[in-house]
C-alpha cells in the first residue's frame, strides 16, 4: 500500500461490466501518476467483472493504486457515495466503467490543482460508439480556459447543461456536502450536480476533452421507461420552486425539453402538456437566456407549442424506420 496520501482519487463504480471494464481500466492505468489512486466500487455484480479486475490488475491493487470495494447492489448514486467516502484524495474524479480516460487526464488535473488549487476542475468530453474511431466533442462550457468564480461562469455552464460527473474533478468536501441520491433514481447526476454549482466556488475550466463517453445501446440513458418520466417531472417541480435566477431558468428549460422528449418517445398520451407549456411560458428574461442556449433550446423556449409538435413528428418518423 502506498504511504503517501493521494491528491486525486478516481472513483469508478461498476455493475456487470465484464464487456468494458478491462478497456476502461487500461485507459486509466496506462497514464496514472504518483499522487493518484483508483477506487473501484463493485456494485453487487453477478458476472465476471470483479474477477477480471482482480486477475488483470493485481499489481495495481498490490501497489495500492487500485482500491477494490464490494457492496450489495445499491445503484450508481450510492456506489459513487461509497467511493467518495473511501477515497483518500483531497480531490475526487469519476469515470463510468464503459468509458475511457483520454491521454493527459492525470497530468492536466494535477497540474491545474498545483497551479490554482480550485474547488472544481471542469473539462470537455468526446462521445464514441464501440467499434467506431470517430469521436464527437461535447463541450461542458464555452468560456475560455482559466480560473474563475462560479458566480462569473454559472450561466455558461447551466446553458451548456452537461451534468456528467466525470467531466469534473471536485474538492472532496463538496461531494460530502452534496452526496448523490442513495435511493435508485434515474439521472442521479442531474439531481445532484446543479446544486453544487448553485453555490459560489472557484472553478478551473480546461479547454480540452479528458474523457471519452461511450454511446452504449444497452445503457440506461438509451433505454427510457415511464418511471423515468416521473422522476424528471418531480425534479422539474422541485426546481420550479427555487428562486428564479438565470441559472435556474436555464436548468428548467433543459429539463422541460427533456420531458417533452420522453413524452413523445414513449407516446405518453395522458401527460398534461398544457401545464408544462404554461410553466415554460412564465420563464422571464428570455433574452438573457438566449445567449447561453443552443438553437433547439431557443426554439423550445420561444415557440414551445411549435417545438413540441415538431418533436412529436420527428419521433413518429423515427419509429417508421
Amino acid at each position: 500500500m502506498q504511504d503517501n496520501k493521494p491528491v486525486i482519487s478516481l472513483v469508478i463504480p461498476f455493475y456487470n461490466a465484464e464487456r468494458f471494464i478491462n478497456e476502461c481500466l487500461a485507459s486509466v492505468m496506462s497514464q496514472i501518476e504518483s499522487g493518484c489512486e483508483v477506487v473501484l466500487v463493485d456494485d453487487g455484480s453477478d458476472d465476471s467483472s470483479a474477477d477480471l479486475v482482480r486477475r488483470d490488475f493485481t499489481e495495481a491493487i498490490d501497489k495500492g493504486q487500485c482500491v477494490p470495494i464490494s457492496i450489495a447492489n445499491s445503484g450508481p448514486g450510492e456506489a459513487r457515495n461509497v467511493g467518495v467516502r473511501a477515497a483518500r484524495g483531497d480531490y475526487i474524479g469519476f469515470l463510468d466503467s464503459d468509458d475511457l480516460l483520454l491521454p493527459g487526464y492525470f497530468k492536466e488535473t494535477l497540474r491545474t490543482i498545483e497551479k490554482y488549487k480550485p474547488q472544481i476542475i471542469q473539462f470537455h468530453c468526446t462521445r464514441f460508439q464501440t467499434g467506431h474511431k470517430k469521436q464527437a466533442l461535447i463541450p461542458s462550457h464555452h468560456t475560455p480556459q482559466g480560473l474563475y468564480e462560479l458566480d462569473d461562469v454559472r450561466n455558461d455552464i447551466f446553458g451548456a447543461g452537461k451534468w456528467f460527473p466525470w467531466t469534473r474533478v471536485f474538492l472532496k468536501e463538496l461531494l460530502v456536502q452534496h452526496p448523490f441520491p442513495a435511493e435508485r433514481v434515474f439521472y442521479e447526476d442531474l439531481m445532484t450536480l446543479p446544486f453544487i454549482f448553485m453555490d459560489n466556488a472557484s472553478i478551473a475550466l480546461l479547454d480540452k476533452p479528458l474523457v471519452a463517453y461511450r454511446d452504449n445501446d444497452a445503457g440506461t440513458t438509451r433505454n427510457h421507461q415511464i418511471f423515468h418520466l416521473g422522476t424528471l417531472q418531480e425534479f422539474y417541480d422541485r426546481i420550479s420552486r427555487l428562486p428564479r435566477t438565470n441559472a435556474v431558468n436555464l436548468l428548467s428549460v433543459h429539463v422541460a425539453r427533456t420531458i417533452v422528449y420522453f413524452v413523445n418517445e414513449l407516446k405518453v398520451d395522458d401527460y398534461d402538456m398544457k401545464s408544462l407549456i404554461d410553466s415554460v411560458g412564465q420563464i422571464e428574461a428570455k433574452g438573457q437566456l438566449f445567449v447561453h442556449l443552443g438553437r433547439a433550446d431557443r426554439l423550445f423556449l420561444n415557440y414551445t407549442d411549435l417545438y413540441i409538435g415538431l418533436d412529436k413528428i420527428r419521433h413518429a418518423f423515427r419509429r417508421m424506420f
